[in-house]
């Protein structure tokens, strides 16, 4: 049998007559002693420790993407940024996607290089909050958020100390536009550069902002697929990554 990990972020020890948390196991004979019996126990295996520990980092307010449930039926925005060595200036980006159709892209690049110490997580927290201020003129009010850098969540949620100037500016944009447009948002972890297309699709605008090389990860799906967008603006802009060969097989919706 595969050897497994038992991540406790809740349990209780009866011996010791204690709260557990944030434990990991390597026996369900051991798991069992801190979770059988005690309420609201919380706990997972995992088949490697890395598994393990990233669950129990992982704070309540995120979720991770094909391990965790979260709603399908609104949009998904995915998020990211990129860093060009030369220029020293940060890239964002961000893909909208509804039902599998994609409904609005959008990337752009830095004025300044001011924030080149933090490379593309300053691009990240920009996308962020470039979704956001979309959702605020479209009207939706529930909306996840798809990241694969676990701080575009845990700086906005207060989780991690703000130490740069970055990350408290996106502290306060992203609770004042929040909280006065009554938008709830859901953060969900994917891992980066393991096949999730619009993962793919993001990191490759976010890159052509700031003319930075592509690895086609998009050709080569659209070479024997399709991808779905809303109207003929957003075919267009995927010229940028994929070229006139391929353009065709993006097909509009509306």
């Amino acid at each position: 049998m595969a050897k497994k990990f038992y991540a406790i972020k809740e349990g209780f020890d009866f011996q010791n007559n204690c709260k557990v948390e944030n434990m990991i196991v390597d026996t369900w004979d051991e798991c069992v002693k801190y979770v059988k019996g005690a309420k609201g126990a919380k706990y997972k295996s995992f088949p490697t420790i890395l598994e393990a520990k990233e669950y129990i980092n992982t704070g309540a307010s995120m979720v991770i993407k094909d391990k965790d449930e979260y709603p399908k039926d609104i949009p998904l925005f995915y998020v990211d940024g990129s860093y060009n060595e030369f220029t020293e200036k940060y890239s964002y980006a961000f893909v909208a996607v509804k039902n599998g159709v994609i409904i609005e892209v959008k990337n752009g690049a830095s004025e300044d290089n001011s924030f080149k110490a933090i490379r593309q997580i300053a691009g990240e927290l920009e996308a962020a909050i470039n979704a956001i201020e979309y959702s605020i003129e479209k009207g939706y009010k529930d909306i996840i958020i798809l990241h694969d850098y676990v701080g575009v969540c845990y700086h906005a949620t207060g989780e991690w100390e703000r130490k740069e100037e970055s990350s408290k500016r996106y502290y306060e944009r992203y609770n004042k536009l929040t909280k006065e447009n009554g938008i709830n948002v859901k953060f969900v972890k994917v891992n980066s550069h393991t096949g999730n297309l619009f993962n793919e699709i993001t990191d490759e605008f976010a890159k052509i902002a700031i003319n930075i090389s592509l690895k086609g990860e998009t050709k080569k799906y659209l070479k024997s697929n399709c991808i779905k967008v809303l109207d003929s603006n957003i075919k267009d802009a995927f010229k940028e990554i994929v070229g006139e060969e391929l353009i065709n097989n993006i097909m509009v919706c509306q």
